[in-house]
């Protein structure tokens, strides 16, 4: 977001971003269209691990069109990625509040769960923050799942999730789940479950 609205955007550059906004909409058609297309550019950055033209792209998104989930969905990743796990967060929580794509909100719900299981990985064993925080990971995990249980990410990263709180029985079910999705795990992740507990048979 150029730092908006804490820090002023010089005239100079409100100008630049006008005609940047005015030349993408005029090349797709609306401005909607062209914000889902620099939101597409950036995903592509991302999958290649380009943290820095990605979150150029989302912020070009942002420009095109302010109301729309996907760069702020975007903006969360980028930060969740660079460890900026409070201010991943925040955008993700933005753009869980703006999603109006219910084939998209299983994917964002599956993210942000992700962001607070961190959230709750990162803090100290016992404390109720930490308890929150793998609950709220839960809540959206299982609300990502009951929209569209055929998404085997869902499942996978609910699996590690668990792993990291300790309930290894359920992790197990994941497991499963995701497998049977289609979805593989590296072979340290299930090592390392295994070490805690051995796979059901």
């Amino acid at each position: 977001m150029y730092g908006q609205p804490a820090i002023e955007r010089p005239a100079a550059l409100k100008l630049a971003d006008e005609a940047f906004v005015k030349t993408a909409s005029e090349g797709i058609g609306s401005r909607e269209k062209a914000s889902v297309a620099w939101w597409m550019e950036g995903d592509k950055y991302m999958r290649e691990g380009n943290l820095d033209y990605a979150m150029r792209r989302y912020n070009q998104s942002w420009l095109l069109n302010p109301n729309s989930f996907r760069p702020y969905w975007g903006f969360g990743r980028v930060l969740l990625e660079q460890g900026q796990i409070d201010d991943s967060i925040s955008y993700l929580e933005k753009a869980n509040q703006l999603v109006d794509d219910e084939y998209q909100k299983v994917a964002l719900l599956a993210d942000t769960a992700t962001v607070y299981s961190v959230k709750a990985n990162n803090s100290a064993n016992g404390s109720n923050e930490r308890t929150k925080y793998f609950s709220l990971a839960n809540q959206f995990f299982e609300e990502s799942t009951t929209l569209d249980a055929t998404y085997p990410n869902s499942w996978r990263s609910w699996a590690r999730s668990l792993y990291f709180e300790g309930r290894f029985a359920e992790a197990w079910q994941k497991v499963s789940a995701a497998r049977s999705r289609g979805a593989q795990f590296p072979p340290q992740f299930i090592k390392a479950l295994e070490e805690k507990m051995p796979e059901p048979k």
